[in-house]
Order: structure tokens, then sequence, then C-alpha cells
């Protein structure tokens, strides 16, 4: 399996280091794709150096596709014309899309987003969609994984290895992490 993770200027790290380490714990091959340059700063000024760019990402090569939130990292992947065409070619072929945070907002400009999901309190309002799950960490609904922010991020990370490896590899690498949903 193999997942990308795309990273704007002003991403969440948070989100995005805990899903890449947790599906590379997994088995997952993640690539991490840079939206518009390679070198890419969070919000948090950590850097991450991308492996491609979004232009030479081939949906074709990847099983799923995850963008962390935060802002203005959020915004520059709403407003991504190549990101709303790749997300589309993505849900076409019912392949994951997970997104967190304020990057849900990118799934809602591209039309993919689906009758529920979640996302930073508040941030709804601007996503402008029904279907709000207030009271959940995460949702899964069909093809599309959603969650609410940095402290959800381990249990994001685990949906979405449970999506793609199965139950059984995201319980063994949940109990490594000494994870509990409950905590």
């Amino acid at each position: 399996m193999k997942a990308y993770v795309i990273l704007a200027d002003g991403f969440e790290e948070l989100e995005a280091v805990t899903v890449i380490d947790i599906l590379r714990r997994g088995g997952v091959d993640v690539l991490l794709i840079g939206l518009t340059q390679l070198q890419v700063v969070g919000t948090h000024q950590l850097q991450l150096k991308a492996d491609c760019l979004l232009n030479d990402a081939d949906p074709n090569q990847s099983d799923a596709i995850i963008l962390p939130g935060g802002l203005p990292g959020a915004d520059y992947l709403a407003k991504s014309t190549e990101l709303k065409v790749l997300l589309q070619t993505f849900n076409k072929q019912n392949k994951l899309i997970a997104a967190i945070c304020a990057a849900p907002w990118a799934l809602a400009t591209a039309g993919v987003l689906k009758d529920q999901y979640c996302c930073y309190p508040g941030f709804e309002q601007t996503i402008a969609q029904a279907g709000y799950q207030q009271d959940q960490n995460v949702v899964v609904c069909d093809n599309i994984i959603t969650s609410k922010g940095p402290a959800t991020a381990m249990e994001f990370g685990l949906a979405i290895l449970t999506h793609l490896m199965g139950k059984t590899v995201a319980t063994q690498i949940e109990k490594q992490l000494l994870f509990s949903a409950s905590q």
C-alpha cells in the first residue's frame, strides 16, 4: 500500500508527522508531496522535504491521499486547482481520501466531502456543508476519513491504517504506541 501526504506551507506538524509515523510503522509506503515546493514549512516552523511535487504525483501509484490541516496550509490546499483534480480522481476510483482539522475544506471545495464529516470545531462554518459530526473525533464515511485536529491525529492515523492494512495491523501498532481512544 502507498499513501500520499500533501504538504503546503503552514501545515499542522503534529497532524502530518503523527500520521506519517503511524502509517510507516504499519508498513504503508508514505510519500510526502509538496503542494508547490519541495521544502515545506509547517505552522510552527518545522521543515519537511517532500519527495516530489503535486504535479509529479501519479494517482495510479497511490492507494490513499492524506491532507494535514493547519493554517494557512489548509487554505492553500482548498484553493489548489491541481489538488482539486487529484481529489476528484481519487474519489472516482473510490480510493481513500483523508483530511484532518481545517483540511476537510479542500474536500468540500473539490466536491468529494461525503454526508458525514468532522473538522476543527468552528471550521464547519467555513466548510458550509451539512453533515458535521461535532461529537466524533474521527468520521469514516464511504472512502472519506475526517478528523478534528492535533489531539485526534493518532486516532486519525490509526483509522487510516485500519482502512489500508486491516484491523490486525492497526491493533498491533495501537498496542506498540500504548494508545487508547479513551485517553
